[in-house]
């Protein structure tokens, strides 16, 4: 882990331009979301919050959770390359299931990319189970993502 102080905080539409930054540094360019997108998720409080992780006050990463019924599905987590693979992105998925359990979910889901085994270990080691696998379901890359669950 980070030896900085680690902070979360909930985030606001005033971040948008600093995820897109984010996103933009972790996908090679180009951010898979529209700035419209993050507006609609980060303005509706009441069906999802968006978290994002500063260290020494400066953002290095941010995810979030849109609320479906009882289900709270991970939309995004992002932590900048340079500081990936110290604990940032875990503790941000810790910090999302924790705000799910407030907003009384009963569960979590999330899309993987098929390829990216990096993040469906973390996945697995956090308790999440492969419940079925969409076809093509990153258009760009058309690369199937593997759909996962945790129940808490």
């Amino acid at each position: 882990m980070i030896e900085k102080k680690l902070e979360f905080q909930l985030a606001k539409v005033t971040d948008i331009m600093a995820f897109q930054q984010v996103l933009k540094h972790v996908y090679g360019g180009e951010s898979p979301w529209s700035t419209a997108i993050l507006w609609m998720e980060l303005s509706k409080k009441k069906y999802g919050r968006y978290i994002k992780a500063c260290l020494d006050h400066q953002l290095v990463g941010f995810g979030g959770i849109r609320i479906e019924c009882d289900d709270a599905h991970i939309t995004n987590i992002a932590v900048l390359p340079e500081y990936q693979s110290q604990g940032i992105g875990t503790s941000l998925l810790n910090e999302l299931k924790e705000e799910a359990k407030n907003l009384s979910c009963h569960s979590m889901s999330l899309e993987v990319r098929v390829s990216n085994q990096q993040a469906i270990s973390v996945y697995r080691s956090f308790g999440f189970e492969q419940v079925g696998i969409k076809e093509g379901y990153y258009l760009s890359a058309r690369e199937d993502a593997i759909e996962m669950r945790l129940k808490f």
